[in-house]
């Protein structure tokens, strides 16, 4: 007796469970890329956005040299009638705070700078003034603490010896209120502050980044939808008369 021919299985159709189950992963792996690819092209530019934020903020804590400050404060103080901290004190702090970078002043300081660049040492050396206290803040910035403690101390030692030699003219008394000590550890760069400042800034140019392209795309479906709607529905003007057969 001739032997029944076996049946044959389509060449596409899965072989059994195992088959199945391949088809069913192939399956879920392509909705998966789709998934990502249509996340990608709505949120990949914010998402671009804020990684390039945090890398800057972390690149900036890491390749940043680091710098050290001290602080330095000086006393004016009113010789008139009034004395102490009158209003020609403050007064005056306010002037001697504007003088006390100044190479001119410098010159004053009988404590040794750091060596910098020429030109360069106003750079190292920051004034600031009250607008109720005759008192001047002197800070100093380094790469290293000694460096700082120094710009800050050679700083108000020639306010101080500069005030004083024009006290007569002055009427006021410039005196040292504290030296600067050498800080053991940099101000800048700071990781977690870096890291912070960076990712602020990816969020925000992340969250704009998405409101434009919203924006965009908002206006692209309005405009297809109009399109749609004036390509599909024909005026009465210019409908076709529809002929029935017979």
């Amino acid at each position: 007796m001739p032997k029944p021919e076996a049946t044959q299985k389509p060449s596409g159709a899965p072989a059994g469970p195992l088959g199945r189950t391949a088809a069913l992963t192939r399956r879920t792996v392509r909705r998966a890329a789709r998934r990502a690819a249509a996340l990608t092209r709505r949120y990949g530019l914010a998402v671009a956005f804020l990684l390039a934020g945090v890398l800057g903020g972390l690149g900036y804590s890491l390749f940043t040299p680091p710098t050290y400050t001290a602080t330095a404060f000086v006393l004016v103080v009113d010789q008139g009638q009034n004395g102490g901290a009158g209003p020609q004190a403050v007064s005056f702090a306010q002037a001697y705070g504007r003088l006390a970078p100044l190479p001119e002043t410098l010159r004053h300081s009988s404590i040794r700078l750091p060596k910098v660049a020429s030109g360069a040492t106003r750079e190292h050396i920051q004034a600031s003034t009250s607008p109720d206290t005759p008192l001047v803040r002197l800070t100093g910035s380094g790469r290293s603490g000694a460096d700082a403690a120094a710009f800050a101390n050679a700083a108000a030692d020639a306010l101080v010896r500069y005030g004083t030699s024009h006290r007569a003219d002055t009427g006021v008394r410039v005196a040292l209120m504290s030296l600067a000590a050498a800080p053991g550890t940099p101000t800048s760069p700071n990781l977690p502050l870096d890291l912070a400042v960076g990712t602020s800034s990816g969020v925000l140019l992340a969250g704009l980044s998405a409101a434009i392209v919203s924006g965009r795309r908002g206006r692209g479906a309005r405009d297809a939808s109009r399109a749609r709607a004036a390509g599909t529905v024909p005026s009465p003007a210019s409908a076709e008369p529809v002929e029935v057969g017979s």
